[in-house]
């Protein structure tokens, strides 16, 4: 704690404990989960913090995995009665977020801030909003990330008719949220600059934190390998990053890949691990990796790669930056701005093995650049979140 911070809490200059709910419609494994729990962590000694979502969490594996340490003392919990179906079916998620919604307007006056954790949320009155990815807007959904397979996705009829019942149990309060009542939190530049040029939204950046602490292994002892790590879902791109990689290989550089992550998709994950297989001992299916293990992992290996396009905030390519990876991205999203060099940024895959390539070959250029990344992933440290976070909650106008 900061002397200041002791100064604000220390007798006689106490403020008053507000009463925060902090919303998400279901935890997981995700960057939004993360500045849920962290949001806690930040508030908890200083307001009353209420958790609200629906369908079952295991707080202790959750602290394991984003590196917190809550007890389930340290706030309330509401779980929102969804019907059982509901609670983890993503085929049905538009359903779920609308009576979610339609719940968190019933008790929102109760609270003195709101807080959505996962994207813009209806609760009838003024509350602050983290904006981490575009999933809540079609055109930006669809352009970024389109649809995977299946019949409730791809006819029209039945998506028109799931819409409109969408639309029947949601009862909107009517609010226009981005008016400029509400607070808009953007996770990254990019996503406060679509906010501006596509809804006319003044929205601060609020990077997400990224906890964690690596083992420094110096550059010459760390394996000549790579690393990818986040949720194998299809919009990763892992597939990408096998082709990628596969064709480095070819040019002669004998590198390998862990693919550290799990996924919600198993057709997807199968195919990954079908594709692995096909390609042979020189890529390994890590599955889910924390804390100690994950950081080893990370920290013994040269390369990180994220194949993701249009991703706002990918925490695990700064990760693998701390971990001290020499990281290549596409070129979209957040990702140009957290790395902040062309040579790891690529359009296409021909241009990913192309960049790969010449850095392999020219390995003097390797350290300088990993230093360089060191130093940027700092800005993502969890003290600043919790500082701002604290700051953004005690400004906040109350009735």
């Amino acid at each position: 704690m900061t002397g200041e911070q002791e100064k604000d809490q220390s007798p006689g200059n106490e403020q008053r404990r507000l009463r925060v709910a902090i919303t998400h419609v279901r935890l997981g494994w995700g960057g939004s989960e993360k500045r849920v729990l962290w949001g806690i962590q930040a508030l908890k000694d200083c307001h009353d913090v209420t958790l609200i979502t629906a369908g079952h969490y295991d707080l202790a594996a959750l602290n394991k995995y984003y590196g917190t340490d809550l007890d389930a003392s340290d706030f309330h919990s509401i779980q929102v009665p969804l019907p059982f179906f509901l609670r983890s079916n993503s085929r049905m998620a538009a359903i779920r977020g609308a009576l979610f919604q339609r719940f968190c307007r019933k008790i929102a006056k109760d609270y003195d801030v709101l807080i959505s954790g996962y994207g813009p949320t209806d609760f009838g009155r003024p509350a602050i909003h983290f904006i981490a990815d575009f999933s809540w807007d079609k055109e930006m959904r669809e352009a970024l990330h389109p649809y995977p397979p299946g019949m409730i996705y791809n006819n029209r009829w039945v998506r028109s008719v799931y819409l409109k019942l969408v639309q029947l149990l949601s009862k909107p309060s009517g609010r226009d949220l981005f008016a400029g009542g509400d607070l808009m939190l953007s996770v990254s530049p990019w996503v406060s600059q679509v906010m501006r040029e596509r809804f006319g939204t003044v929205s601060p950046v609020l990077p997400s934190p990224v906890p964690g602490k690596f083992p420094p292994i110096p550059w010459e002892h760390k394996q000549y390998g790579f690393v990818c790590l986040g949720r194998l879902s299809p919009e990763k791109r892992i597939e990408d990053i096998i082709e990628i990689l596969s064709a480095v290989r070819h040019k002669g550089h004998d590198i390998h890949l862990h693919i550290i992550g799990v996924g919600g998709n198993e057709a997807y994950v199968d195919s990954i691990r079908l594709l692995a297989r096909q390609h042979g001992s020189w890529i390994n299916m890590e599955g889910l990796k924390q804390g100690k293990e994950k950081s080893i992992l990370l920290s013994e290996h040269a390369f990180g790669i994220h194949a993701c396009r249009g991703d706002a905030f990918p925490g695990a390519l700064i990760e693998m930056m701390k971990a001290g990876c020499v990281v290549w991205a596409h070129n979209s999203g957040g990702q140009p701005d957290i790395l902040q060099a062309s040579e790891l940024l690529y359009e296409d895959k021909a241009e990913a093995v192309k960049k790969i390539d010449q850095l392999l070959s020219e390995p003097e250029r390797l350290k300088p650049i990993q230093g360089r990344l060191q130093q940027l992933s700092e800005k993502y440290a969890v003290d600043r979140y919790i500082s701002d976070i604290r700051q953004i909650v005690q400004d906040w106008p109350r009735d």
